[in-house]
Formats: C-alpha cells, structure tokens, sequence
C-alpha cells in the first residue's frame, strides 16, 4: 500500500512539473510571439518612413547631381523641428556675389504638400525676415518640378495649384534648373 502511495505521489509530481513547464512554455511562447509582432510592426514602420524618404532622397540626389554651381547642405535635424532639408549657396558669376537661400523638399500628393506646422511656422518666420527660403516640390502626377516662395507655405498645405509658383519646369529639367534657382535668386534682396 505504501509503494502504492509513493507511486502516485511520484506520477502527480510529474503532472505538476509538466504544468510548470507548459506554462513557462507558454510564457515563453507568449514573449516570442510578442516580440515578433513589434518587429513585424517595426518593419512596417520604416517601409512607410522609408517609402516616403525614398522619393524624396532620391529628388535630392537629382538636384544635387544637376546643380553643379549650388553648394548644397543637407540638414537632417530632429532637435530643431521646421528647419528646411537643404541650405544652399549658389556660386554663379551671374550673381556678382555667393547667395545662400533655404530650400524645404517636397513630394507632391494630390494638391497638397505636406509640411508640418513647425515647417510652415519655420518658413513664415524666415520669409518675413531675409525672403530668402523656398519650397520646391516634385509633382508626379504631371512630372514638373515647381518652386514656391516660403510666403506661401500655408497655402501649399491645403491646395498647391492655387498658388502662382516662381517657376515650373518640365522633365527633363535636368539642364535648366539651375539657371532657374539663380533667376530667382537675383531678385533675392
């Protein structure tokens, strides 16, 4: 009877041990699955960022390449929100003098461009002050490139074919961009 006894007593331990380990399973189990999902949603993540970095990193790098007379700086800042993508001095013997200007890049979707309040804020501020920073956006759908004053910047917001742009250029633009930006950068006080 008493071996009886240690018998079951022994098969209940490992009843009890296989609870414990299906729990710990399951926990663990649990923790995996959990963090597969905030990887997936991570990844998830930098494709919409990087989609929408895609388009615009690859605009900057046709303006950089097709605009050898603008010594451009490109600023990517999170500590001081508003500050436009690229700070550009323009070294044309047309100008008589080194013109340096702000330029916020953008993507056109639909009729908007999406700046943030920081950006237009930015821009309203700086134009009332020097008038020397604009927005120049890719249009896909028309395939132009167009640049806007920074006055204007709260009127792209809601609907940019509203708004007169200093130029539109039609791809290719590859050669007579350039000498547009220094067009208007004559008229630059």
């Amino acid at each position: 009877m008493a071996s009886r006894q240690v018998v079951e007593a022994s098969n209940s331990k490992p009843t009890k041990k296989n609870l414990v380990l299906d729990s710990a399973l399951s926990k663990e189990k649990k923790f995996v699955l959990s963090k597969k999902e905030k990887q997936s949603m991570k990844e998830t993540k930098r494709k919409n960022l990087s989609s929408k970095r895609g388009k615009e990193s690859t605009f900057w790098k046709n303006i950089k390449e097709i605009t050898p007379n603008i010594f451009w700086t490109r600023i990517e800042t999170y500590g001081t929100p508003g500050i436009p993508d690229l700070l550009g001095v323009c070294l044309s013997p047309k100008l008589k003098r080194n013109v340096s200007f702000w330029c916020e890049l953008k993507i056109a979707k639909g009729n908007q461009l999406n700046l943030s309040p920081f950006q237009i804020s930015w821009n309203i501020k700086r134009y009332s002050l020097c008038k020397d920073n604009f927005i120049l956006a890719k249009i896909p759908d028309t395939r132009q490139v167009c640049l806007w004053s920074g006055e204007f910047v709260r009127e792209l917001v809601t609907n940019y074919t509203e708004v007169e742009p200093l130029f539109i250029l039609d791809q290719p633009y590859t050669h007579v961009l350039e000498s547009e930006i220094i067009k208007v950068l004559v008229h630059v006080p």
